[in-house]
């Protein structure tokens, strides 16, 4: 399948988590193409696509919000969000509401919440400050394990029915 993976990351600690999503769904056989939100997308072929964003302020950011809804209208086939904030908020993203098509984008249902990475020389002297009152300088929660268990089940759903794999989830 043709599937998109459209990331609005700030520091790019968005943007990696979604080019592990992308790598992993390339190993399943898809065509994927990555892009940040708010550059133009192309989505002539695209049958399927996963949207990530930054949370900031307990919100995902505006541009992945806006994305996601485009796509959630524009689009024919599934799409997936997940979102990366300080720590990861999702007891269990392997979960089938966490793992579902977000047919309304981040406005419906349930979507992962995973770590992020933190570098403070990144950071403005306001995002500085509210890091540092969090205790949450120079750190990387990115779990990638249980990114890639998340994704693997994604590329299980989009597997044409009837051809199953021999291959197992891992244990997270």
């Amino acid at each position: 399948m043709r599937i998109l993976v459209v990331t609005a990351s700030k520091h790019g600690s968005t943007r990696g988590i979604g080019d592990l999503v992308a790598g992993e769904l390339r190993a399943f056989g898809h065509d994927v193409t990555t892009a940040a939100a708010g550059e133009p997308l192309d989505l002539a072929g695209v049958e399927a696509a996963v949207v990530g964003s930054a949370v900031y302020g307990a919100r995902v950011l505006t541009a992945g919000r806006e994305v996601a809804d485009r796509l959630a209208r524009e689009l024919d086939g599934p799409l997936w969000v997940f979102a990366v904030g300080l720590k990861s908020l999702s007891k269990d993203p392997l979960r089938p509401s966490a793992t579902a098509p977000a047919p309304e984008g981040y406005r419906g249902g349930r979507y992962p919440v995973f770590g992020g990475a933190i570098d403070a020389a990144g950071l403005s002297l306001a995002e500085s400050a509210l890091i540092g009152a969090l205790g949450a300088q120079n750190r990387d929660l990115r779990d990638r394990a249980t990114v890639t268990a998340w994704t693997r089940l994604i590329a299980r759903q989009l597997e044409p029915a009837g051809q199953g794999s021999s291959s197992t989830l891992p244990v997270v």
